[in-house]
């Protein structure tokens, strides 16, 4: 390969909505790609994207296109990762390098081990971690990943070339890349992700269900609103989250329930200089989210 080629000659992009096709959008704009395809569930986002050149062609069936690949990039629900990755087991020519997007690790390089056997050395497991709540291709975005991380998760089995490859790809989109083990991966996600996520489920369903609801729909302001941002996610996507990260998400609820009782009861025995301090703690904790962020 010469220094004028881009760094991938095939790309098959599973799943063309926010991430894949922003990937998709983010390569061809610093020339990284020469062909895209796009495969997914529904015709009318795959035909934008066709329109807006995220990708070349489509096709209906991984198995069929798979052959003369460089790189799939798994970018649907974990849910359906796992079934691609047994549709790949059938049939799966050696080298081609397999990546995913999705927010649990554990339970999918299991799959996948189990899946692709031998080629298992070829599948480098990854996350951006750059969501948002819309999704599908017209929430695509060249520059999504610009001043984000994302998160691989190769094991001692993993090919150095393979994990060389996607990185390049990722850096190529404009992304950081931090390497992590799968276990820390979804304990932190956890964390910073899926509980955030069950807790902005849960207050909108506390709030849906009170008796003043119609009121509190009305005087809802700007703090409830960005608390509640990720509620507007797809419930289909999270609940498949939920289940496969259930160890580390249980535990971190049961956690959370704990803290929310210590509160109750800072709050019920006037314990002022307590939940003061607290708050104070929390208030310094947030600031520090808010430096790491913007030094990305």
């Amino acid at each position: 390969m010469n220094s004028s080629s881009p760094l991938i000659r095939k790309l098959i992009i599973v799943g063309v909505g926010l991430i894949g096709g922003s990937l998709a959008l983010a390569l061809r704009r610093v020339g990284a790609v020469e062909e895209i395809v796009g495969i997914g569930r529904s015709e009318f986002n795959l035909e934008t994207a066709l329109k807006v050149g995220a990708i070349d062609q489509v096709a209906s069936r991984l198995i069929d296109v798979v052959h003369d690949a460089d790189i799939v990039v798994l970018a649907t629900p974990v849910n359906s990762i796992n079934q691609y990755l047994a549709e790949l087991s059938v049939k799966l020519p050696k080298g081609i390098v397999i990546t995913d997007v999705g927010s649990v690790k554990q339970e999918i390089m299991l799959t996948a081990k189990k899946c692709l056997k031998e080629q298992y050395r070829n599948f480098v497991p990854g996350h951006p971690i750059a969501g948002r709540e819309s999704s599908g291709i017209n929430a695509a975005n060249s520059r999504l990943f610009e001043n984000h991380n994302v998160v691989l998760t190769p094991d001692e089995n993993t090919d150095p070339h393979a994990i060389a490859l996607i990185k390049n790809m990722w850096l190529k989109a404009g992304a950081s890349i931090i390497l992590m083990d799968r276990k820390e991966h979804d304990a932190v996600l956890s964390i910073t992700s899926h509980l955030p996520h069950i807790l902005a489920y849960a207050m909108m369903n506390y709030l849906a269900d009170d008796i003043n609801a119609g009121r509190c729909y009305q005087m809802a302001a700007g703090g409830f609103y960005d608390f509640t941002r990720t509620a507007s996610s797809d419930p289909e996507m999270w609940r498949d989250i939920s289940f496969m990260n259930k160890d580390c998400l249980l535990e971190d609820i049961r956690r959370f329930q704990n803290r929310l009782e210590d509160i109750a009861n800072l709050i019920q025995n006037d314990e002022d200089a307590k939940l003061r301090q607290l708050f104070q703690d929390a208030r310094q904790a947030r600031s520090l989210v808010t430096e790491r962020r913007n030094s990305c």
